[in-house]
């Protein structure tokens, strides 16, 4: 197939930009808002849209377009209904492998940032209270890193942990022969995993089966363990994820990613407001989790450094002029 005009949906100023000064046989048309229902519309007579995680294209928006592609900016593709996609013949691609090395640093920053309690360390500051009382933390030397999943981010993870000097654990449905002896780690199951663990990093897709992943069952197996998440929201359950910070199963949280966050928002104050596929206990909830001096939020921002991105950019660019990395 020929795309001739791309629709570009999230579009970001730099973005726009960056791709200003691209060569490209294909025209591009940038647009601001995420592609919705609403929006949809203004896809009529292009080939091709691109979205970032932002656009929440459902199987009603996507029978609204008449396109032959759907590019999505992001190695996740949860935020679109493949089915639907499939059965229209549109073809659905990501970027795979954009910037594993970046999303592992921001795992270890958020590590780092509980371990040595620096949040409530410049909280501290800020409030005039220059003194390490209450700012007790831990090292990193000689514990346990349970990593799940050992795709290309879980990989550079176990890298980073070595120079730490912590031992690494991993689960994964589907383990890679020769990759224990290559990288110096062990694979175990989520359960053994889960109770050896001194901190666990979440790296695995969001899928059908793994919703959830960490529920009630799997935080009474923990002891003052430390979480992180940088993969996807869904994977955590939150509520159980409240309880378990409060009776202690985990001591600290890190979060790149929550429940229902394409919704929050500071000025959200009428849950009415709120679509009906959202859930308003779990938004409330997240609100509870990012104001615990025991939780690490950030804005779903493991992937924002200025060399990924541009990856991203240019591999977005490769996927709708050569038809490459399509999901379906």
């Amino acid at each position: 197939m020929t795309v001739e005009k791309v629709a570009w949906f999230d579009t970001e100023n730099w973005e726009k930009e960056y791709l200003e000064n691209k060569d490209f046989p294909f025209e591009i048309k940038f647009f601001e808002e995420s592609l919705t229902k609403d929006t949809a519309a203004k896809t009529e007579g292009f080939d091709a849209v691109s979205v970032f995680v932002s656009s929440q294209v459902s199987s009603e928006v996507i029978e609204e377009l008449d396109v032959d592609i759907i590019a999505c900016r992001s190695t996740g593709f949860d935020h679109v209904d493949i089915e639907t996609a499939s059965e229209q013949g549109i073809k659905i691609c990501n970027v795979p492998r954009y910037g594993a090395n970046t999303v592992a640093e921001h795992a270890f920053g958020l590590i780092l940032t509980l371990s040595r309690r620096i949040h409530e360390a410049i909280s501290k500051v800020e409030n005039g209270e220059f003194d390490h009382q209450g700012l007790k933390g831990f090292d990193l030397e000689g514990k346990t890193l349970g990593v799940v999943g050992t795709g290309s981010i879980g990989q550079k993870v176990i890298e980073m942990a070595h120079g730490f000097n912590m031992d690494v654990l991993a689960s994964d449905p589907y383990p890679k022969e020769g990759l224990e002896e290559e990288l110096g780690f062990m694979y175990v199951s989520m359960e053994d995993l889960i109770k050896k663990s001194d901190i666990i990093t979440i790296h695995c897709p969001l899928t059908d089966e793994n919703h959830h992943l960490f529920s009630e069952e799997q935080f009474k197996l923990m002891d003052e363990t430390v979480l992180i998440n940088t993969a996807r929201g869904e994977l955590v359950d939150t509520t159980a994820l409240i309880r378990a910070l409060e009776n202690g199963n985990v001591s600290r949280a890190g979060l790149d990613v929550l429940e229902e966050e394409c919704v929050i928002e500071e000025d959200i104050e009428i849950l009415g407001d709120i679509s009906d596929e959202c859930d308003p206990q779990k938004i409330v909830e997240d609100h509870i989790l990012m104001e615990r001096d025991d939780v690490v939020v950030t804005p779903h921002n493991a992937f924002n450094s200025r060399e990924a991105l541009q990856r991203i950019e240019d591999k977005t660019l490769e996927n709708i002029e050569k038809g490459r990395n399509t999901v379906n």
